[in-house]
């Protein structure tokens, strides 16, 4: 890992990789602290015993969540100031709410969604050289093990019915649709079948969401308005979507 290229925030809280002349204090990730973040343990299945049989039924792997650990260093000039940084630390996320983790690794800026499991910060406080430190421990849970990046548009500027999409993720992106100017009723066709949309209250802007398959007219909630097979963007490989309206769609960059 390396360190000097990581930055971590979430909830108002920065932990760095190492310290600089211009920042030399703050919150840091110890050598090898950074666990979690760039791989996942094994998936999740449900085993089926064949009765009577060699084996087991073939069933679908699922993602875990992910579960990412900071060990890391406070640093301070003054035990006040190293108080008011391992108390910081300690606060993070303690309310149990979710909230956006950002990171920014190797010149790529990609974020989850996650809560807080352990943060705790011993109280040594230890001269070393001109400086007070004390270690921290921060244990964080993203139940969606899914990372997101940039959002990329289809086309680049304008409208159209045929529409080539693709992404730089390694994971299935499941994109969403809008459509400016709606009909009440209109088709999307992708590889995975038609998702229709009828019945829904014309004009304005419709987002149609092909993760969950929620339909939305300048940001309100359509209820069951449409209908079809859900779909995702494979990675590695452009795929076309047709519009029997004119529209866009957007592509988040989707990691695992």
């Amino acid at each position: 890992m390396i360190r000097n290229a990581l930055t971590i925030q979430g909830l108002g809280r920065e932990i760095r990789g190492t310290p600089t002349l211009e920042r030399p204090t703050g919150l840091f990730v110890k050598r090898d602290g950074w666990q979690g973040w760039e791989g996942l343990p094994a998936g999740r299945r449900e085993a089926l015993a064949r009765a009577l049989a060699h084996g087991e039924f073939d069933v679908p792997v699922k993602l875990p969540a992910r579960v990412i650990t900071i060990d890391g260093w406070v640093i301070a000039r003054t035990i006040p100031e190293l108080r008011n940084l391992s108390q910081s630390l300690t606060g993070w996320g303690a309310s149990g709410d979710r909230f956006a983790l950002s990171v920014e690794h190797q010149e790529q800026d990609l974020t989850a969604t996650a809560r807080r499991l352990l943060a705790e910060a011993d109280d040594t406080g230890r001269r070393h050289g001109p400086w007070r430190v004390a270690a921290f421990q921060a244990q964080l849970v993203a139940a969606d093990p899914r990372k997101y990046g940039d959002v990329k548009r289809f086309p680049e500027s304008g409208l159209a019915t045929s529409i080539d999409v693709s992404h730089d993720g390694n994971f299935l992106a499941f994109p969403v649709i809008e459509v400016p100017a709606a009909p009440a009723s209109y088709a999307i066709q992708t590889p995975a079948g038609v998702y229709n949309i009828t019945g829904a209250t014309p004009g304005g802007t419709h987002r149609v969401d092909l993760r969950t398959g929620r339909v939305t007219r300048n940001d309100v909630w359509m209820p069951d308005v449409g209908r079809g097979p859900l779909w995702a963007a494979p990675d590695g490989a452009t795929s076309t979507i047709v519009l029997s309206s004119p529209g866009r769609a957007l592509v988040t960059n989707t990691f695992v």
